[in-house]
């Protein structure tokens, strides 16, 4: 008996080791890359020709039902953020980015969570998300914290921007979370977003002066400088 179990024991044994092994389970997002870098989840939008502007509220919908909850579910894992807005007549169209630092695993995660959001699902099919990109985790194509600022401006502007760009973004994803929770309504959705944007830009306007602008340049010792839009 004892040598009859030994050599079930050996045959256990060199079947674990021979056989085929079984498959893992493939992540939404293949991860071969290793460091940090910069990584776009980029949501491009329906902007018909017959509109003369884009729907400036759709930034907010996403930013609010998607790019907050995500956020804090990863926010350990992310160096620099920040959002991105834009509307122009050419290939990228109106779209909205949400651009972050971090590694690829955290990145295919992120990536992940935003792809099985109800409310991405939702809203594709209605139409009006047109496209979503994601980079492809498999290589780090910005590891450097300059490789997302303007290439015009000196490095040393490069380097340190990001992290002001992050206050920023901070700020204005606070405004539309708190705005969000007072004004969204599942009842009719469309109309409550509209008022966030109306109330966002009523904010912008009676106080980006002073708590904006004014504080900025007071940071920099009131020094003049040249701007245009």
């Amino acid at each position: 008996m004892m040598r009859s179990g030994l050599w079930l024991l050996l045959l256990a044994v060199l079947a674990g080791c021979s056989g085929v092994p079984t498959k893992p389970k493939a992540a939404p997002h293949a991860v071969v890359a290793t460091g940090q870098g910069w990584w776009y989840a980029a949501f491009q939008f329906q902007w018909p020709k017959s509109e003369k502007w884009p729907a400036w509220h759709r930034d907010i919908q996403v930013a609010y039902r998607i790019i907050e909850p995500v956020l804090e579910a990863h926010r350990e894992e992310i160096t620099l953020w920040r959002v991105h807005r834009r509307a122009g007549r050419d290939r990228r169209g109106h779209r909205f980015s949400f651009i972050f630092y971090a590694s690829p695993v955290a990145a295919s995660q992120i990536y992940a969570d935003i792809e099985a959001n109800p409310h991405l699902v939702a809203w594709r099919q209605a139409g009006w998300i047109q496209k979503v990109h994601f980079d492809d985790v498999t290589r780090v194509s910005r590891p450097h914290i300059e490789d997302t600022s303007d290439p015009g401006w000196p490095l040393i502007i490069q380097q340190t921007w990001p992290a002001f760009i992050m206050g920023v973004s901070e700020m204005w994803l606070d405004l539309v979370t708190r705005l969000g929770d007072e004004y969204v309504s599942d009842e009719d959705e469309e109309a409550s977003y509209l008022k966030v944007n109306q109330a966002l830009d009523q904010l912008w306007r009676g106080n980006a002066r002073h708590a904006f602008l004014h504080h900025l340049n007071a940071i920099y010792a009131y020094q003049p400088f040249l701007t245009r839009y």
